[in-house]
């Protein structure tokens, strides 16, 4: 049973690999620990570390109940920007020894926004988004986190979950940095208005974050 609902998070979350994705990352990969030191080495794509580990880092180092996670930052064809979730095999550890992988799309004809677009002050609102998913996963019991799955079978429950991590995002500090995000994916990115729409659908629009700030 548990292996069944693992498998429906995997499909759901939209990050399960096929084998030649597999084949590709083993080869074109090149791990460097960084990040934490102090905890099993944690990979990441050089690619990523040439362009955007700098800004990562940076917002990475301002949560601080997430310093002893171990993080995994690989590139990977995906459906949108980002992604973050346990790894597979974290599904079935205690929560302080669970690793997350956190995937970001490295389709160049992927037709949503893609990282080389986004100005700097507003990948630092999509990273702490992405960060904030990992504060959430770490507290949880593996049902909690099959909960999470569950919750992206149905678009109510997407729009739940994505609200609440937006939500997590500002309290934690880095709300007009979302703000920033919301902003260029929706009002300056060269994304289709279908991603578009989804985006704004699913996510807060920039004037719901507004009104967040204000409270």
């Amino acid at each position: 049973m548990r292996i069944l609902f693992l498998s429906v998070f995997l499909v759901l979350s939209g990050l399960t690999l096929n084998a030649g994705e597999v084949y590709q990352q083993v080869k074109y990969t090149v791990p460097q620990p960084v990040i934490n030191s102090n905890e099993p080495v944690t990979e990441v794509d050089t690619g990523f570390v040439e362009k955007y580990f700098g800004v990562f880092s940076k917002v990475y180092g301002e949560i601080d109940d997430i310093q002893d996670c171990n993080i995994r930052i690989k590139g990977k064809r995906l459906k949108t920007t980002m992604a973050a979730r346990p790894s597979f095999g974290s599904f079935f550890k205690r929560k302080g020894h669970r690793t997350y992988v956190v995937v970001f799309n490295n389709n160049p004809g992927f037709d949503g926004v893609k990282l080389s677009d986004v100005p700097e002050n507003a990948l630092t609102g999509l990273f702490a988004h992405e960060l904030m998913h990992i504060r959430d996963y770490r507290g949880r019991s593996f049902f909690g986190l099959m909960k999470r799955g569950w919750q992206y079978l149905s678009k109510r429950g997407k729009i739940k979950l994505e609200h609440h991590i937006d939500n997590m995002t500002i309290e934690a500090g880095f709300g007009n940095e979302l703000y920033n995000w919301s902003f260029f994916v929706l009002n300056h990115s060269v994304a289709t208005d279908d991603y578009k729409d989804f985006k704004r659908e699913v996510y807060m629009t920039p004037e719901e974050i507004q009104e967040k700030l204000k409270e």
